[in-house]
């Protein structure tokens, strides 16, 4: 009991209390740098050179949207934009996508050259939107090509048709009306996410003009003049931040993008097969039925193959034919694949 007594007196003492609280606080403070804050805050970079908006592009933009949404260390985003839009089907999956981001974390739109129509709608997903001086900003409108024609085409005496529009989908008067109706909804978007914001009139939206990084920033389609370097200081501001680092989010995706593809091809190699790994020559064999008894179908062996990490190849097309030209993919169809497309693109001055 004595030596407990005089144990504890010794603990006791201010200078032995000192040391052993420092030595706690060092402890907990360790702790916390390195497993709450694991490293400063980040604002991601996604550079978009002049970009028709496809399925491609908007894929490979969707890639680098889902990188920066998922990853926790990145506080804010500023995305460079170069585009006069393009597909209305894509040009609305982005604007949609940006919507999502916004809700994770401060989204910056920089205008570069052009951002016009579909460009211009997946801008409006941003929570704040710079623009220079120079820029060509706006294009509110639809691209409907091409339309049928006036006269209905009668079907060949080899074909059946169910209703007068089944070959076309409708009449030209039809497809003018769902012309106004995506336009229609191209200035809603516009005049819900520019608000109070917004100097135009619904009618003056519609017009479809293109105006210069001032005259957008005087009708209220933008948020301010600036570059980069003014985007970057506005989303670590609406992020609340000030240390953080910067992250080059193409390059990163880049690279996760070879890495899954190099796991993939590397057992499809040309080589001797000295490792017991599936060579070229063996995988040629196996699709050719050969050393099997039989035939075997190519398309279910490679999807067996590529199954763990087929999601990764974000532009490969399925086998089967899926995504390849209409005359390629039914070379037996009797009638050619057409029909109108909507766009959101800016196609600029005719001569």
């Amino acid at each position: 009991m004595n030596k407990l007594a005089a144990l504890g007196h010794f603990i006791g003492t201010w200078y032995v209390s000192t040391v052993l609280l420092a030595a706690v606080g060092l402890v907990l403070g360790s702790a916390v740098f390195f497993f709450a804050y694991p490293g400063k805050p980040k604002i991601g970079i996604i550079e978009i050179p002049f970009t028709v908006i496809n399925d491609r592009s908007a894929n490979e933009i969707g890639a680098m949207l889902d990188y920066v949404g998922n990853d926790g260390s990145i506080k804010g985003v500023v995305i460079s934009l170069n585009s006069p839009g393009g597909g209305a089907a894509p040009s609305e999956e982005l604007f949609f996508e940006m919507l999502k981001l916004r809700e994770k974390k401060p989204v910056v739109m920089v205008m570069d050259d052009l951002v016009a129509s579909g460009g211009f709608m997946m801008a409006m997903g941003a929570n704040y939107i710079l623009a220079k001086p120079s820029s060509f900003v706006g294009g509110v409108g639809v691209i409907l090509s091409p339309l049928p024609p006036i006269l209905p085409r009668q079907p060949s005496a080899r074909v059946a048709v169910t209703g007068p529009f089944k070959l076309d989908g409708g009449t030209r008067r039809h497809y003018v009306t769902l012309t106004d109706q995506l336009q229609q909804a191209f200035a809603s978007i516009v005049l819900s996410q520019r608000g109070d914001r917004l100097r135009m009139t619904r009618n003056q939206v519609l017009e479809g003009n293109i105006y210069s990084g001032v005259e957008a920033m005087q009708v209220g389609l933008i948020d301010g003049l600036g570059g980069r370097t003014d985007a970057i200081e506005k989303a670590a501001s609406l992020a609340g931040i000030a240390n953080y680092d910067l992250v080059d989010v193409n390059t990163e995706v880049s690279r996760i993008f070879n890495q899954k593809l190099d796991r993939i091809n590397g057992p499809l190699r040309f080589s001797s097969d000295p490792s017991g790994e599936l060579g070229m020559a063996a995988l040629l064999s196996l699709l050719d039925g050969q050393g099997s008894g039989g035939s075997v179908d190519r398309s279910t062996l490679l999807k067996d193959l590529l199954s763990a990490n087929a999601d990764s190849l974000l532009t490969l097309p399925p086998p089967g034919g899926i995504g390849a030209d209409p005359n390629e993919a039914l070379p037996d169809f009797p009638l050619p694949i057409t029909g109108p497309k909507a766009y959101y693109l800016y196609v600029g001055p005719s001569e």
